[in-house]
């Protein structure tokens, strides 16, 4: 998995590092642009054109049929029934494509939530540092070592928790730029990339040993040794907010609206029905 990820990260940051200094939108509207043009692609290779689009009238017949006899209650019953069944022809004419879309569009949002999800740190902003111990390494008798980058300090004493075996930091930003924390534990030292700055990066919050789940959704970064004693690192980044007309929007409903706007005006243009 992690060359799969080390080839999506490779390709997403030619992407997107670009406009990293522009506002979040100009690169949402770049990978967004992207995306519609490969389901474009999918649906024009895997979809049946001409059953779609009979579908597709068929349901839009059926839905004028219910407004044109709207005064007739027994014409009405007899169109909703003929709607429900012109619309599950229509979902079924969309459900090869969009299951062949299904997996690139999960592998694309993880890698755009590295990029939209978190903001990095500010100069003097704060944020805390937590490593987790397995359970052969008690917190309470192992000691943890600490190194930061050039761009950030230690702002407190570690505490320790017991109950979840975890020891944490709070890391106060003193310069723009990334660079590693080394986290040394019993001779052995793990990276954990640390980024300050007012644009746009690649931001990794957790590194975890490996799994399928968790390498596939922390692509930013390689997994921990599984048998090294620690289990977890992660820092927390501030989320990113993105702004709409003075209004906070997740990115998640700003990419998809892009997305399907963009897929029916590349649809339209290509000759390929994608609704």
């Amino acid at each position: 998995m992690w060359i799969l990820n080390r080839f999506l990260n490779a390709g997403t940051d030619w992407l997107l590092t670009p406009w990293s200094a522009a506002s979040p939108w100009v690169a949402l509207t770049v990978a967004s642009l992207l995306a519609a043009g490969v389901l474009v692609v999918l649906f024009h290779f895997s979809a049946d054109q001409q059953a779609l689009r009979r579908a597709r009238n068929r349901f839009v017949a059926r839905l004028l049929e219910l407004l044109l006899f709207q005064h007739d209650f027994k014409v009405n019953l007899s169109a909703c029934g003929r709607i429900f069944v012109a619309n599950l022809s229509y979902l079924g004419a969309m459900l090869r494509p969009m299951l062949l879309a299904t997996v690139p569009l999960m592998l694309l949002f993880i890698q755009l939530a590295c990029w939209f999800e978190w903001r990095p740190l500010r100069i003097g902003e704060t944020a805390v540092l937590e490593v987790e111990l397995n359970k052969s390494h008690p917190v309470a008798q192992t000691v943890v070592e600490v190194s930061l980058p050039g761009i950030a300090r230690l702002d407190s004493p570690e505490v320790r928790t017991l109950a979840t075996n975890e020891q944490a930091w709070r890391v106060r930003a003193t310069g723009s730029g990334s660079g590693p924390i080394a986290v040394r534990v019993e001779g052995q030292t793990e990276l954990k990339q640390l980024s300050v700055g007012n644009g746009m990066a690649r931001l990794s919050l957790l590194r975890t040993q490996s799994s399928f789940w968790n390498d596939a959704l922390h692509p930013s970064e390689p997994p921990l040794a599984n048998a090294g004693p620690l289990t977890r690192i992660e820092i927390n980044y501030p989320a990113r907010q993105l702004l709409f007309w003075g209004s906070e929007i997740h990115w998640t409903i700003a990419a998809v609206v892009l997305m399907m706007m963009f897929g029916l005006i590349l649809g339209r243009v290509f000759g390929v029905q994608v609704a």
